[in-house]
């Protein structure tokens, strides 16, 4: 299957687009000015919320962010000895770890960590863990490596090194881990040693663009080619590869063609709106209706033009099986998060729901974010929970135009 990744320019927003064939899989959409997801900066306390224990600091004037005090540990204070309270006027470093959603302003964590396609380096909380996806196999020859000249102790026992997935791609060479622990935790030391010598408001760390972390996050062997037709996009994922020549990254291809953009050839408003629909087809005829609420979102399994054949039981099943295909596929491509109910068709058997069950308990763990199947619940009910890491799908493409003006 002909497998892309799509990154261009559309409607003021940087659009990054994972395409299997003519079906979109994965889409991100970022302002041309970047975002605030995984910024340090040098902050200043502005007011603090004793009676929720948290704190409204700003990361640049007219930029409040909210900040948790619970469990703060060590923060990194610029303009005084912290004695183990934070204070109005305080200059503090912090990292922005969730965008403004709506109303809610961002959040920010004193918790500072630095994310690579291996590895992630996070201050302050010394050891080694490993992404629960890493089979037990996997994290052993890790471990292994890893302990060899003593190199895990040279680095962990002042940095948390987390192992993340993709690390199970290095099966013979795990030499590009190895460098990139060395490298981020070097860049996090680097970072906490500046500070200091920084004004307030200071940028102390700026992340890579939402296109660059797609290249760098997707699984080996995802797409076949890096495709845009824009000049300035192509250059940096030029120099973003030959900065990390050890990371397999596809050829990058420039498009050129002013009969026919980009954005045209790939039906990209299409996929776009087919995205956001309420209904979703499926191949045998049913159909799904997908509705996010506040709280959570609701997704319905029809039966919709099915036509059953004689053993009405085994229908339903194949349907269930589907609709479970493409319901993981839509909550990765809508990026939905939270609590996710799913009611699937009634089955009788208990062996189908079992049989429905695991399929679709496989099928989540594929995603490369946390999600979790619950179970049935006493009415028939599916319980997933999807741990929220950026916005829905929906509110990139909508809200964050509102946020411009």
């Amino acid at each position: 299957m002909d497998r892309k990744y799509i990154i261009l320019k559309h409607n003021r927003k940087i659009l990054s687009l994972l395409y299997h064939g003519n079906r979109l899989l994965h889409a991100k959409a970022e302002m041309e000015q970047g975002n605030l997801l995984g910024n340090i900066y040098i902050a200043k306390v502005k007011n603090i919320v004793k009676n929720i224990n948290a704190a409204f600091v700003e990361i640049k004037p007219g930029c409040p962010c909210f900040l948790s005090l619970n469990g703060l540990k060590n923060p990194l204070i610029t303009n005084r000895a912290y004695d183990g309270r934070v204070l109005d006027g305080d200059e503090i470093v912090v990292q922005v770890y969730k965008e403004a959603a709506k109303t809610k302003t961002p959040t920010v964590t004193c918790s500072l960590s630095l994310d690579g396609k291996y590895c992630v380096a996070a201050a302050g909380r010394p050891g080694v863990s490993y992404s629960t996806k890493l089979s037990d196999k996997a994290k052993k020859r890790i471990g292994d490596f890893l302990a060899q000249e003593g190199f895990l102790e040279a680095y962990s026992q002042k940095t948390g090194i987390i192992i993340r997935t993709n690390a199970k791609d290095l099966t013979e060479d795990l030499t590009p881990l190895k460098e990139e622990i060395r490298t981020l935790t070097e860049q996090l030391h680097h970072i906490m040693e500046i500070a200091n010598h920084r004004t307030c408001y200071s940028v102390l760390f700026e992340q890579l663009p939402a296109y660059l972390t797609g290249i760098r996050d997707e699984y080996e062997g995802q797409y076949e080619e890096i495709v845009t037709d824009r000049q300035d996009i192509y250059d940096s994922v030029v120099a973003y590869c030959n900065e990390n020549a050890a990371f397999p990254i596809p050829a990058i291809r420039l498009y050129q063609d002013e009969l026919v953009p980009l954005y045209k050839l790939y039906s990209v408003e299409t996929r776009l709106k087919e995205a956001l629909n309420k209904k979703v087809w499926l191949k045998s005829g049913g159909y799904l209706i997908i509705e996010p609420t506040e709280a959570l979102t609701v997704i319905d399994v029809n039966t919709g033009k099915l036509v059953a054949g004689k053993d009405m039981e085994e229908t339903y099943l194949r349907t269930n099986l589907e609709a479970a295909r493409e319901i993981a596929l839509q909550m990765a491509l809508r990026n939905l998060s939270g609590m996710i109910i799913v009611d699937f068709i009634n089955m009788s058997q208990e062996e189908n729901n079992k049989k429905l069950m695991d399929f679709l308990r496989g099928l989540l763990r594929k995603d490369p974010v946390r999600t979790q199947l619950m179970d049935i619940t006493a009415l028939g009910l599916v319980e997933i929970t999807r741990m929220k890491m950026s916005k829905p799908l929906k509110e990139q493409l909508i809200f964050q135009a509102e946020e411009e003006s």
